[in-house]
């Protein structure tokens, strides 16, 4: 099962903008109703059915900018994480997205 990984940054959390790394590509491929390929630059999808590991429902989108960066974003992130912290995303069994934070180490 491919699940996507990101260290967040301080740019990551003031913005509330993450760069998509090919751990995202592939997990949004493989898990997301629609992945960053069926996107046109500047297009956005939304997807509800994220939740963080607590039970807390949020949103997670992704998107590519007009020039075609493609990036992601995850409600709430900034209150629950700090710079260095692992996100983890993975699918689980409702076709949904649980989303990990762990410290860094």
């Amino acid at each position: 099962m491919t699940v996507g990984v990101i260290i967040l940054t301080q740019r990551m959390l003031t913005k509330s903008i993450i760069d998509a790394n090919k751990s995202v590509l592939a997990f949004a491929k493989e898990h997301l109703p629609v992945s960053y390929d069926e996107l046109n630059n500047g297009q956005k999808a939304i997807y509800s059915e994220a939740i963080f590991d607590d039970g807390t429902k949020t949103e997670l989108r992704i998107y590519r900018r007009p020039r075609g960066d493609e990036l992601l974003s995850i409600k709430g992130i900034a209150k629950r994480a700090k710079v260095g912290d692992v996100v983890t995303l993975i699918a689980d069994a409702t076709n949904g997205v649980r989303i990990n934070i762990k410290g860094e180490n």
